[in-house]
């Protein structure tokens, strides 16, 4: 009976040991629910200024994040444009678009771009770009901006890395370090130059007075109901043109292209013989070298030497011909072989044929001298 109950104490002493280890540690730890950054997802990753762009949304303004140059086009006459640095691809046919549009009543808010860099825009109208008044100075600092429209001051962190100088410039943002922001008519439009757009990006859009701040630069220009972002503009590839624009043409092109290859390529079966070259006369040896002397301007060299052979042979038949004179020796080939005036004369004075017909003519007496003379011998 007791070696029965041993087994069932051991397994009530496991359960309450169990027991106790739970209760120690619920008593201990607490299920909590915590928050871990993970940083941007999605389009807030991929676009900077998402957040600003969805707050002029909600204020009621149409916005626009562009990132290629040729979606500058669709700028409406009062609009804005949000033109952050980083914008080198700008051609110069795009830049002069687009002071041409600022000059008809367009608003352009302009990041600037490292004093070491070239920044065209900033150049045509005139604002330069210099070292801050003081150095040492935190790299971003808090800047009170005092604009005419706003309703207060308002806080916004920005950089003191390199200053703005615009002393045409009615409106200015400036702190002990530098100016940060300078406003100016340019035409019928407005220009606002800033030295960081910082304050736009999503990760800082919620801080200080930074949206508040975007808000008062957008009403610079009034009566605007559109709002372009610009942010690193880049050239449209051919790749992506072509599958835009050119699609159909692209796809006809890979049909025709497969149906060539397909024409082209071996077929599979037996390998067919060579066929068995062909020995070719003596004929044909001479034919040939005949014509690429021809086409090689060598007619004078054959003619030549057919003369010289006709004459050799005859000479050899008539050994006084060559201490005769030429109109001796016209006379005797007319007489010897049966030639004519003129054809004695293409034998005893070189010939100059000036064409095929020419050329054949001459050979044809030479041969015929050849043909007469074998016969008598």
């Amino acid at each position: 009976m007791n070696e029965m109950k041993r087994p069932a104490l051991a397994a009530l002493a496991l359960l309450a040991l169990a027991g106790i280890g739970l209760a120690l540690f619920l008593h201990n730890f607490d299920y909590v629910t915590t928050r871990e950054r993970v940083g941007m997802q999605g389009e807030a990753r991929r676009n900077p200024f998402l957040a600003a762009e969805r707050l002029l949304a909600r204020m009621g303004m149409q916005v626009r994040h562009a990132k290629t140059i040729a979606e500058l086009r669709g700028l409406p006459p009062n609009g804005t444009l949000i033109l952050p640095d980083r914008r080198g691809a700008l051609t110069p046919a795009a830049r002069d678009a687009l002071f041409a549009w600022v000059e008809a009543g367009g608003h352009l808010i302009a990041e600037d771009e490292h004093r070491r860099l070239p920044d065209p825009i900033l150049d045509h109208f005139g604002v330069r770009r210099a070292e801050p008044r003081r150095t040492g100075a935190a790299p971003r600092g808090l800047v009170v901006a005092t604009l005419p429209h706003a309703p207060r001051p308002l806080r916004v962190t920005m950089h003191a890395e390199q200053s703005l100088e615009a002393p045409f410039a009615p409106v200015r943002v400036a702190s002990a370090e530098a100016t940060h922001l300078v406003h100016f008519p340019a035409g019928r439009g407005r220009v606002t130059v800033l030295n960081d757009l910082e304050f736009l990006r999503n990760r800082s859009i919620g801080r200080n007075d930074h949206a508040e701040f975007l808000w008062q630069i957008v009403r610079f220009q009034p009566d605007t109901g559109a709002v372009f972002v610009l942010d690193a503009p880049q050239h449209l590839a051919l790749r992506d043109w072509l599958l835009a624009n050119a699609w159909a043409v692209l796809v006809s092109g890979a049909l025709l292209l497969a149906a060539w290859l397909w024409r082209i390529v071996p077929r599979f079966g037996p390998i067919a013989p060579d066929p068995q070259p062909g020995r070719r006369r003596l004929l044909d040896h001479l034919r040939a070298s005949g014509r690429f002397q021809w086409a090689r301007g060598g007619a004078p060299e054959l003619v030549e030497a057919a003369r010289d052979a006709a004459l050799r042979r005859f000479a050899r038949a008539h050994p006084d011909f060559a201490s005769l004179g030429r109109a001796e020796q016209v006379a005797r080939l007319a007489q010897a072989i049966g030639l004519r005036v003129e054809e004695a004369q293409l034998v005893v004075a070189p010939p100059r044929p000036r064409n095929a017909t020419e050329l054949i003519a001459a050979i044809g007496v030479y041969q015929r001298i050849h043909e007469r003379l074998a016969r008598r011998a």
